[in-house]
């Protein structure tokens, strides 16, 4: 549907949660992956990366919950 927003919650290497908001459900699905893919074979998800990896998806940050 346009206009939907899908969004991901994920906990980065310092334990900060960052809101992931993407417009299209396979790029979240596909930032999801590719994030737990990164973790578990080059290492830990600090800022940077999450930046890199949500650039391909055209994902954004939505917000910090707390």
């Amino acid at each position: 549907m346009q206009g939907d927003t899908y969004y991901l919650e994920y906990e980065l290497h310092d334990g900060t949660r960052v809101f992931l908001a993407f417009d299209n459900e396979n790029d979240r699905d596909g930032c999801h992956i590719s994030l737990d893919m990164y973790r578990a074979q080059l290492g830990p998800i600090t800022q940077e990366v999450l930046d890199r990896i949500l650039g391909k998806f055209n994902g954004r940050i939505a917000g910090f919950p707390g």
